[in-house]
């Protein structure tokens, strides 16, 4: 775990994050299809795709910017939403490693400039979003859990939904002290749960600096919400009613 104050830069090695980026972008397109949509040949492409060769540095920025251009990464994001009817279809999208590459791809570019050493994933199932966040960032991951013991552990209290009391707990050995801190959910609905997560982080001598959250309650303002607790960066990718 990185010591207080030698925090991470996202300084990125455009060659490699063109091949991990053409990787995940191979979960929604054919060879056939990225071809003709990039101008590559499919062979280079398979190379590229199996980490056998890497881009000159030239030809991997002029992939990114067809990328960009062609809308390859919101078009693939919009074909894994429309799996998801209910709550219970979350995990029919976020099982698809491609789409969390790319949700992780594209949180990098919201977190551009950003220093951060530590990813907190809230609530426990959330874990996944964290962990891939943090492998894309190589940063420290910290992953909420109702496992951790009382007396080993930071714990803030919450209403949920039902209007009873939950909690997120972390151990105390995992967030850094006076630590940069980013906050990372599945599915943003519940605004007690939300300031117990920053509650976490601060209780720690840390500060959050920003929040992925793959859904979010279109209900609530959390453009809002966020600013007014000291949040200015942050993404959500898709906005739904059905959360509650």
């Amino acid at each position: 775990m990185a010591e207080a104050g030698e925090y991470r830069v996202l300084r990125r090695d455009i060659k490699v994050l063109t091949i991990r980026l053409l990787s995940a972008l191979k979960e929604f397109y054919t060879f056939k299809e990225l071809e003709e949509m990039l101008g590559l040949p499919y062979q280079v492409l398979w190379r590229y795709t199996n980490f056998l060769t890497t881009p000159e540095e030239g030809t991997a920025r002029r992939i990114l910017q067809l990328i960009r251009e062609r809308r390859l990464i919101e078009t693939a994001l919009e074909k894994n939403f429309m799996h998801v009817k209910s709550v219970s279809d979350i995990w029919v999208a976020v099982r698809n490693i491609g789409f969390l590459d790319l949700i992780a791809f594209e949180a990098m570019e919201t977190m551009e400039g950003v220093d951060f050493d530590t990813v907190l994933a809230f609530p426990e199932e959330s874990g996944v979003l964290g962990a891939i966040i943090a492998h894309w960032a190589r940063s420290d991951v910290c992953i909420t859990s109702r496992l951790v013991s009382i007396g080993e552990a930071l714990v803030e209290y919450y209403r949920d939904s039902s209007l009873s009391l939950g909690f997120l707990a972390v151990s105390k050995n995992c967030l850094p002290r006076k630590g940069r801190v980013v906050l990372a959910t599945l599915a943003l609905y519940n605004k007690d749960m939300l300031e117990a997560a920053i509650a976490l982080v601060r209780k720690n001598g840390s500060v959050p600096m920003a929040l992925i959250s793959i859904f979010a309650y279109s209900g609530e303002n959390w453009e809002e919400i966020l600013k007014s607790r000291g949040i200015a960066k942050y993404r959500v990718f898709k906005y739904v009613n059905f959360l509650r």
